[in-house]
């Protein structure tokens, strides 16, 4: 194969495989261009060759942890029993390391194409590969998974090429590479071409020693980079951790979902700003702080953001002062929170408002705390709401009210609270409602010691209901 009809050859096209996609999307960053596909063969022989030379570097180190030792400590998680790393590297000569890691990255030449095409784009295959090259794929030696005759899984050379590219787009720390991928090509790089500017800083840097990861790191830094992005997210994002070392290969998933991504960038630089920082606030422990809590349980369980920022207010009640003050930008936030990621419909959330009002009308009548005692202790996990309201309701058509006044618990609002698939949910915002109802009206209780002590006990057992990670 000549230089020119090599450089005809090769193109990079984007597939179903989240991690050739990142590959592929590192090359293009390394090779200049803008998209993969953009990529002219030489652009991308440019780019396999600063790969290769960025392993070939390595010749020279005796460790791992030594410096420069970047690429030969991650090749061990990556690429076990490679040209980079083979079992007898400290008898090998550094002439002989080179030769041997560049005749592991060499293109292909005509006569090495099979008769088989790629397992991702379906083109003409440059040969069988297996662990040493494709991340959690299966040892060459071990052919249960494979029909007779083939030696692993067949691929093209720019595919191969994206599949050794796709550490240049992840974090490699902690025995994982913890890849960013969205099927939002624009959105993917982004956040690839960061990561490849990252990595390539790390691989000259010092190797880190002994650095413990702050609590849901990996999450953190994806909630971090979806709100620095400046576009609309249009698809889920999902962040992979996976390990291809010979000690364990392990591959975890999780997704954040593109409601989810989306209102955590439209909070930034806009008017809900002041109340993601507020609702940030809510969401943390003494063990991790409110942001990296958020980032967790937007992959987790985005429902259980509202759980835990009415268990935060609860939990801050207390005998001297009750009702503690609560940002007006945290109500604005979370109830955009609740109709853009939860779908709860506008119309019912403002249903749940205008109850609540009609509750705050009943329990902050007097000065009492034991009626708002009771509604916090009706709404618990186990406690009777329903009761609660069959109760009340009563009182409510006793009291002085217009002929055009609706009844306490209408029937809509009736089956949001306990028909809806998302009960618990909606009593949690009707908690919150009040709550930011009464301090509007700047509600306080004046009751006896032994009501403000029940009262303390009441919140405090609400507080530990609202659910855990």
């Amino acid at each position: 194969m000549t230089a020119e009809s090599t450089l005809a050859e090769w193109s990079v096209r984007l597939t179903a495989s989240p991690l050739q996609r990142v590959g592929a999307f590192a090359l293009a960053c390394m090779g200049g261009a803008d998209h993969p596909e953009e990529l002219t063969s030489r652009m991308f022989l440019g780019a396999v060759e600063s790969m290769t030379q960025d392993l070939v570097a390595t010749r020279v180190v005796a460790n791992a942890g030594d410096p420069g030792g970047f690429w030969l400590s991650a090749s061990y998680m990556l690429w076990p029993n490679s040209s980079l790393n083979p079992t007898n590297r400290r008898k090998q000569s550094e002439e002989e390391r080179m030769l041997a890691i560049r005749a592991w990255r060499a293109a292909p030449e005509p006569e090495e194409l099979l008769d088989a095409p790629c397992t991702y784009c379906g083109r003409a295959a440059c040969g069988w590969f297996g662990k040493v090259d494709i991340p959690l794929g299966a040892s060459v030696a071990h052919r249960n998974t494979t029909a007779p005759g083939h030696e692993g899984t067949p691929l093209c050379y720019p595919c191969l090429a994206s599949l050794w590219a796709f550490p240049y787009g992840a974090v490699l720390s902690g025995g994982r590479a913890t890849v960013v991928h969205s099927w939002d090509d624009r959105f993917l790089k982004a956040v690839t071409f960061r990561a490849v500017d990252r990595t390539q800083r790390a691989a000259k840097a010092a190797m880190p020693k002994g650095v413990k990861p702050s609590p849901y790191q990996r999450e953190h830094a994806v909630l971090k980079a979806v709100r620095a992005y400046e576009h609309r997210v249009r698809a889920p994002v999902e962040l992979m951790a996976l390990s291809n070392s010979n000690k364990e290969q392990v591959l975890i998933v999780q997704e954040m979902e593109q409601p989810v991504a989306e209102w955590l960038r439209s909070t930034r630089n806009t008017a809900l700003d002041a109340g993601y920082r507020a609702l940030v606030e809510t969401q943390g422990t003494p063990q991790v702080p409110g942001e990296a809590f958020l980032a967790k349980r937007a992959f987790s369980d985005p429902g259980a953001v509202v759980d835990f920022a009415v268990g935060h207010l609860l939990g801050r009640m207390s005998p001297q002062r009750l009702l503690p003050p609560v940002d007006p930008a945290l109500g604005t936030v979370l109830y955009s929170y609740c109709q853009e990621v939860l779908f709860m419909e506008d119309k019912d959330v403002e249903r749940v408002k205008k109850l609540a009002g009609r509750v705050a009308d009943l329990v902050g009548r007097d000065d009492r705390p034991g009626p708002f005692n009771e509604f916090i202790r009706a709404n618990n996990k186990g406690g009777d709401l329903h009761g609660w309201f069959r109760s009340k309701s009563v009182d409510w058509l006793l009291r002085e009210r217009k002929k055009e006044d609706p009844p306490l618990l209408p029937v809509y609002e009736y089956r949001l609270l306990f028909e809806d698939e998302r009960t618990w949910r909606w009593r949690r915002l009707l908690v919150f409602a009040v709550i930011e109802e009464l301090i509007r009206r700047e509600w306080r209780p004046r009751g006896s010691q032994e009501e403000m002590d029940e009262m303390k006990d009441t919140v405090e057992a609400a507080d530990n209901t609202d659910g855990t990670d």
